[in-house]
């Protein structure tokens, strides 16, 4: 008998305990990713027009795309930018290395921190990406430069830090090589 009422006692307790509300699910963050990319682009024509009308609107490049994404994705992994990487800049030695490259071609790179769990402010962390890039001499004269044609955009996420590369390139109206 006592044994049973053990039972019905232990039902009862857990019947009273309140489990804690789940907090909601955020949106995926491949989405955040996606937006804050088109976010960036928006800015950096934005600055480019604003700073250098002769600036030829950006095309968004295929081959840019993919040396930005997998610049991001060694920067977040390494948790370090391409200054420490002794085989230099994964994204230029991607481009320099298809025979077919022809040009020139910029690179700008972040980093920014963020917390965990929370939804990515695309607006703010865009913003903040841009003012880095101005802040650098090398990094503005790539953004203005003129000439610069196409770009590519990568982003990743290492713990707690937020990488972008941004890639810029223009083929100079050269010919293509044989």
């Amino acid at each position: 008998m006592k044994r049973f009422a053990y039972l019905i006692f232990v039902v009862l307790l857990a019947a009273c305990a309140t489990t804690p509300p789940q907090p909601t699910p955020l949106p995926p963050f491949g989405a955040q990713v996606s937006a804050l990319k088109s976010r960036i682009l928006e800015l950096v024509e934005a600055e480019r027009q604003r700073s250098n009308g002769e600036a030829k609107p950006l095309m968004l490049d295929p081959e840019l795309m993919n040396a930005a994404q997998l610049h991001s994705e060694e920067m977040a992994m390494k948790g370090s930018f391409d200054t420490d990487n002794p085989n230099g800049n994964v994204a230029v030695n991607i481009l320099l290395g298809d025979p077919k490259f022809r040009g020139v071609v910029g690179e700008n790179s972040a980093a920014q921190y963020f917390t965990p769990g929370t939804r990515i402010d695309t607006d703010g962390f865009a913003r903040g990406f841009l003012d880095i890039w101005l802040k650098s001499t090398d990094h503005r004269m790539n953004l203005v430069y003129p000439r610069f044609e196409k770009t590519g955009i990568g982003i990743a996420v290492g713990g707690n830090t937020i990488y972008a590369a941004e890639l810029f390139a223009s083929d100079l109206g050269l010919p293509e090589p044989p």
